[in-house]
């Protein structure tokens, strides 16, 4: 079973300090589709913060047919903060039938 997880992970600086990182988790979806529809929602409300071109936007056909999964604002100006929206593909699968198609692959190769 697969589902969509969506995030955004904010990199800032502080005054004479490292990079601090800070990721949330918005949703966790069905398809790529709703993830899309519900990415694109958190970019307009970034919008009111952050530089957001039309053409930042999450797509699921984008370039070459593939979904457009991650946009940020590392491109522009930003006041040393950065933001990186991104859908991860979630693959879910049975512990015990993992366990034995690695040990079915892995008798097969000492064959």
């Amino acid at each position: 079973m697969e589902k969509q997880l969506l995030t955004v992970e904010f990199r800032y600086e502080r005054k004479s300090e490292d990079w601090h990182f800070e990721t949330i988790t918005i949703g966790i979806y069905d398809t790529i589709e709703e993830a899309v529809k519900e990415g694109n929602k958190i970019l307009e409300h970034l919008s009111y913060y952050f530089k957001v071109k039309p053409d930042d936007k999450f797509e699921v056909n984008g370039l070459f047919g593939n979904p457009t999964t991650l946009v940020t604002n590392c491109l522009y100006p930003t006041n040393h903060i950065e933001y990186f929206a991104k859908i991860t593909k979630l693959k879910f699968e049975n512990l015990q039938e993992v366990i034995n198609n690695i040990f079915n692959l892995s008798e097969k190769r000492m064959d």
